[in-house]
C-alpha cells in the first residue's frame, strides 16, 4: 500500500510540478492557508522548533543548526560544529539556551546570545537522535542508536544517570546463548537476527519530558513499544505497547497526563501517563507518521506524515481538524507557535509557515 502510495505521488508530482511556477525564477505560489515559505540551504535532517517566544526557528540540517526570523523568513544565524547531520534541537524554557544532538554521537549546548558552542556532551557510542529539556531547564534528556537513554546535568554538563532500554538488555542476555547447530542440546540457543534488526532494536528515535519533570518517555524499537523512566533515578516504570511497527515520535501533553506517540504503522496513539492506559487510536494518515507535537494550551495536536500531509486533532475530542496540504514529499517536522496561531511544517528542504484558524473557515 504504501509503495503504491509513494509511485502515485511521484506520478502527481511530475504531472503538475512544472505548473507550480509560472515563469522561471519566480517563487512558486504559497498553498492554500500558507503564508510564508522558507527554502533551507542543505538538508533538513530533524526537527524544528519556535523558540519560546515565537519571534525565531531553531532548524536541524545537514550544515549545522540554521536560526530564522519567525516575521519574514530571514536567515539570523548558522550554529556549526557537529561533524555530520544536527540530528534533533531543543530550545531551554528560558530560551537562551539550545541543545543539539548530532550524528556524530555528541550534544552540543549552545550560547545564543553569543552563537557559540558552550559545551559538547558525549557519552553516546553511537548517532544522538533526541534530546529535550526539563521543565525547569536543569536537565537533559537524550536518545540514540545505541540503545540507551542518558539524563544530563546542564550544570556540571556531565551525565546524571544511563539506563539500557529493555531491547538492549534482552539483545546482552541472547550473546550468552549458543548459536544454534552448534551443539547438540536441549537449552534455549541464540535466535537469528539480522545486523539490521539487531540496529532496530538497539535504536532510541524519540525522548520525551513529562511536564511535571518526575517521568521520562522514550521509543524506536522496532517492537514499537515505548518505554517510561523515573526521571530522579533512571529506573524502569513501565512498558506501553500497542503500535505495530516502530514508534518515531513522542509529544506530552502540557498539563502532563497524556503522552502521543506517532509510529510508521500510520496511527498515533493517546496514552494515560499515570496508568499506561491507551487512552485513543487517531487513524488517518495514509504512510508513517514522522512528527507530532502539542500547541501550547493543549489543545491542538499536530501530526505530520510520510504521506505529505500535516493534520490537525482536537486533542481533547480526536476530531479532525484542518488537513494542510502543500508538500510534495514526505513530512519531516512539525512545530506549532507559542501563541497556536500558526503551524509549521517541513519537508527535506522547505518550511511552510500555516495560518491554520483562517485556513480552517474555508474547509
Amino acid at each position: 500500500m504504501k509503495t503504491t502510495y509513494t509511485l502515485v505521488s511521484i506520478f502527481f508530482t511530475l504531472m503538475f510540478l512544472p505548473n507550480t511556477f509560472s515563469q522561471a525564477g519566480r517563487e512558486p505560489q504559497l498553498p492554500e492557508g500558507a503564508k510564508t515559505r522558507i527554502e533551507v540551504s542543505g538538508r533538513i535532517t530533524g526537527n524544528i522548533q519556535f523558540s519560546p517566544d515565537g519571534k525565531e526557528l531553531a532548524v536541524s540540517s545537514s550544515m549545522g543548526i540554521w536560526l530564522y526570523n519567525v516575521r519574514n523568513g530571514a536567515e539570523v544565524a548558522l550554529l556549526s560544529g557537529h561533524e555530520k547531520n544536527v540530528q534533533a534541537i531543543a530550545y531551554a524554557p528560558d530560551g537562551k539556551m539550545l541543545a543539539s544532538a548530532g550524528i556524530d554521537g555528541t550534544i552540543r549546548l549552545w550560547n545564543l546570545k553569543m552563537g557559540e558552542s558552550m559545551a559538547t556532551l558525549t557519552g553516546h557510542n553511537a548517532s544522538v537522535s533526541s534530546v529535550a529539556f526539563s521543565p525547569d531547564g536543569k536537565q537533559l534528556v537524550s536518545g540514540g542508536a545505541g540503545g540507551t537513554v542518558r539524563l544530563w546535568s546542564i550544570r556540571t554538563q556531565q551525565q546524571i544517570w544511563s539506563a539500557d532500554t529493555p531491547q538492549k538488555q534482552m539483545l546482552a542476555e541472547e550473546q550468552k546463548l549458543p548459536l544454534p547447530g552448534v551443539f547438540r542440546t536441549n537449552k534455549p540457543t541464540r535466535p537469528f537476527r539480522s545486523p539490521f534488526e539487531i540496529l532496530g532494536l538497539r535504536w532510541v528515535l524519540a525522548v520525551a519530558y513529562s511536564s511535571d519533570g518526575k517521568t521520562l518517555a522514550s521509543s524506536g524499537s522496532t517492537d514499537g513499544t515505548i518505554q517510561l523512566w523515573n526521571a530522579a533515578n533512571g529506573a524502569h516504570i513501565r512498558t506501553l505497547k500497542g503500535h505495530t511497527e516502530k514508534v518515531n515520535t513522542l509529544a506530552v501533553s502540557p498539563d502532563g497526563k497524556t503522552l502521543v506517540s506517532g509510529s510508521a504503522d500510520d496511527t498515533l496513539r493517546m496514552w494515560d501517563i499515570a496508568t499506561g492506559n491507551l487512552k485513543r487510536k487517531l487513524s488517518g494518515h495514509s504512510n508513517d507518521v514522522r512528527s507530532v507535537v502539542f500547541s501550547r494550551d493543549g489543545k491542538i495536536l499536530a501530526s505530520g506524515s510520510a504521506d505529505a500531509s500535516v493534520r490537525l486533532w482536537d486533542a481533547g475530542t480526536g476530531r479532525f481538524l484542518p488537513t494542510l496540504r502543500g508538500h510534495f514529499w514526505k513530512i519531516r517536522a512539525v512545530a506549532v507557535s507559542p501563541d497556536g496561531k500558526t503551524v509549521l511544517s517541513a519537508d527535506d528542504d522547505t518550511i511552510l509557515l500555516w495560518d491554520w484558524k483562517k485556513l480552517a473557515k474555508t474547509q
